[in-house]
């Protein structure tokens, strides 16, 4: 169990307040006065909005225009003070709203004894921090994916082209202001003396190997949309402002370390879907470590992990919960995990090297 799950099993006071709490909030919202209270509220925190407004532009402003937004100011001033005078008197007069506001005030009380407030600030702020982590994480492996790229990928590449790894070019987070499109690394062949710019390889970088099926699925798409595969792609999805037609029909640009770099739909000429699995595979690569394959990804596992540290029923021993657990986290899955992409690329001898392990 969770310390925070925890500590509420620890205080079921607080637990009996929160119940006490959710029954004299639907006896107030089933009153009659429920509809006038609410309107008053609003009233009152929009006066208060206009007040706080106005005095910005107050302050922003000079001369006649100052003294005539300071004048507004006041007027609102003024209604916001007279509305909360009808929303206290109003309250006063209603017995269901007064034993909603004792039983709100019964678990802040109940909470900040059992210490709850605290520790929800630490895990928002652990929360934080593990984010900012994976941020940073996720600019490192970047780094070491293009490492990789270069040591093992680009010597290959060239070999297959019959050219120099010098005319290859790695190009990072490929969009072209198409919708849907971020491409880790797009591997390129600029054949000296010439403008034109052939993809050799799509590779995905990811941290987890959990989630290269995401990666997977969504190159998918793109590959399709960016080889001109029209019945493979939903166009009204795919219309943007540089792609008005929804179709990957013009030219598009991408710059990289001062160099433009035209790609158009020749430019994945190359990138042919496999006959057996109708996917494509060829030239699709992915950079990611080691680890235990879960079947899920690891936005899946983030909420499991959030589930175990909150829920107060929280039982693994106990075979029926665990089941129940099962059939929510089978809800999470898609029609493509990781092992179904390992299993994939590793039952053609052809690709099977084309999923990279780097040690953590």
């Amino acid at each position: 169990m969770g310390a925070r799950s925890g500590v509420r099993a620890a205080h079921p006071q607080v637990r009996a307040a929160e119940r006490e709490a959710r029954r004299a909030r639907r006896t107030y919202e089933a009153a009659t006065e429920f509809a006038a209270i609410s309107a008053l509220e609003k009233a009152a925190d929009d006066a208060g909005k206009a007040v706080a407004g106005l005095a910005d532009a107050a302050a922003r402003a000079a001369g006649e225009e100052r003294e005539r937004l300071a004048t507004k100011q006041q007027e609102f001033a003024n209604r916001q003070a007279a509305l909360r005078g009808e929303l206290a008197a109003a309250i006063e007069a209603s017995d269901a709203r007064r034993a909603l506001d004792r039983a709100a005030a019964a678990v802040d009380a109940g909470r900040a004894d059992a210490g709850l407030p605290a520790m929800e600030a630490a895990l928002r702020e652990d929360q934080r921090g593990v984010g900012q982590e994976s941020t940073r994480g996720g600019a490192r492996f970047e780094e070491v994916a293009e490492a990789v790229i270069r040591a093992h990928l680009l010597p290959e590449l060239a070999a297959a082209c019959g050219c120099d790894t010098g005319e290859l070019r790695i190009l990072r987070g490929v969009t072209l202001g198409a919708a849907g499109i971020e491409v880790d690394h797009l591997v390129v062949h600029r054949p000296g003396g010439t403008d034109e710019t052939v993809a050799m390889a799509v590779v995905e970088a990811k941290r987890n190997i959990n989630d290269i099926a995401h990666g997977f699925l969504q190159r998918q798409q793109n590959l399709a949309w960016l080889t001109g595969d029209r019945a493979a792609y939903d166009v009204e999805r795919t219309r943007t402002r540089s792609f008005p037609t929804g179709h990957f029909d013009r030219p598009a640009i991408h710059t990289q370390d001062g160099e433009r770099f035209t790609l158009t739909a020749r430019s994945f000429a190359g990138f042919r879907r496999d006959p057996e699995t109708g996917h494509f595979l060829s030239g699709l690569y992915f950079v990611t470590r080691p680890g235990w394959l879960w079947g899920v990804g690891s936005s899946a596992m983030t909420r499991l992990a959030h589930r175990a540290s909150t829920d107060e029923r929280w039982a693994p021993d106990d075979e029926a919960y665990l089941i129940a657990l099962l059939e929510w986290l089978r809800e999470m899955t898609g029609p493509c995990e990781a092992p179904d992409v390992v299993a994939m690329y590793a039952g053609r001898s052809e690709i099977a090297d084309r999923i990279v392990l780097v040690p953590s």
